[in-house]
């Protein structure tokens, strides 16, 4: 990538020259800050988003096919386009051509590719998330503490499933429920302890 040159892309809806050279101005800051040379900056002014056939856009993506830029310095993807599917199109073709994004809200987005592949709806890309998770299914205290986390605690429930921890932890639930409910001789009132200490706490 060193013998390759960084770049830097500004976009602005609207005629504004000083909207798109103030975005020139940061890129080129960021880049001065972490040791990168600018070769080339591309810059369409007055260009919408909704499509990448813009003048400068094609120009930029010759260039990359081309292999003489090695990264891209952006203010944001949104300068790119608005359309994700777009978006992501462009960036699989930074991909194909080894080419680093970085934006100046996120910084180098390869620190943050996860590898997941989308499947297009409509207009919009979807993860296809899939769990691992085979094991045994959820018992009936495991199964409440599920449906109190989604309910009633959703960041953690949504942070718990993609970690693909919700099902090992539900299963822990049921397994301290068992030993609770064995405990305790009156089941109604072993029922009541066990949703106060472990599913509604």
């Amino acid at each position: 990538m060193n013998k390759r040159k960084t770049a830097t892309y500004c976009r602005s809806a609207t005629y504004d020259e000083i909207a798109v050279a103030r975005q020139e101005a940061n890129c080129r800051k960021y880049a001065a800050g972490h040791g990168c040379e600018i070769g080339k900056a591309y810059r369409d002014c007055g260009a919408s988003g909704a499509t990448l056939a813009r003048t400068a856009m094609s120009e930029f993506t010759a260039d990359i096919k081309a292999g003489t830029i090695g990264a891209v310095i952006t203010q944001d993807v949104a300068r790119v386009a608005r359309n994700f599917a777009l978006v992501s199109e462009w960036r699989e073709l930074l991909r194909t051509n080894g080419v680093k994004l970085i934006t100046l809200t996120a910084g180098d987005t390869d620190k943050y590719d996860n590898g997941l592949t989308y499947s297009q709806v409509g207009d919009y890309l979807l993860p296809d998330l899939r769990l691992n998770d085979s094991g045994e299914p959820l018992g009936r205290y495991g199964m409440l503490h599920k449906t109190y986390l989604r309910k009633w605690k959703p960041a953690l429930y949504a942070k718990l499933l993609l970690s693909e921890r919700l099902y090992p932890l539900c299963r822990e639930v049921d397994k301290a429920a068992a030993h609770r409910l064995t405990a305790i001789s009156d089941k109604e009132v072993a029922h009541e302890i066990v949703l106060s200490e472990l599913v509604y706490r």
